[in-house]
């Protein structure tokens, strides 16, 4: 007996054009009511350097949620059309403020992006040595 044929998610209008294909074939069923996501949010997960296991963890990414393959297991794209399996808990929506104290691998020319802005803010306190 085989399985019944795939069918493909409806790609939302957001996703870039060249995703379209990955986005409507990665694997996944409906997302529950209940998830804090809905298929095409635009979410991103931190990583970490020192996690022991190469991957996601270890990079982080930015990518579109399609679908749930467990009672809170997401799936989706990166952005760079790479499928991935995530804890919701562990996904933030891509839109969230970096944050500039934070010790992420992935957003870290955002930090010092951050950092700079601020210094250049303070200016020079040189006057106080005159």
């Amino acid at each position: 007996m085989s399985a019944p044929p795939r069918t493909p998610h409806p790609v939302p209008d957001h996703i870039p054009a060249h995703l379209h294909h990955a986005f409507a074939w990665t694997g996944g069923r409906a997302i529950p009511e209940h998830c804090p996501y809905r298929p095409g949010d635009h979410v991103k997960m931190h990583g970490y350097s020192g996690y022991p296991a190469p991957g996601h963890r270890r990079t982080g990414f930015r990518g579109w949620v399609v679908a749930t393959v467990g009672g809170t297991i997401l799936t989706g794209i990166t952005e760079t059309g790479e499928e991935w399996w995530e804890e919701w808990g562990d996904l933030e929506p891509a839109d969230t403020p970096v944050n500039p104290w934070g010790h992420c691998s992935c957003c870290r020319e955002e930090r010092l992006a951050l950092r700079r802005a601020e210094l250049r803010t303070r200016g020079e306190q040189l006057g106080l040595f005159s």
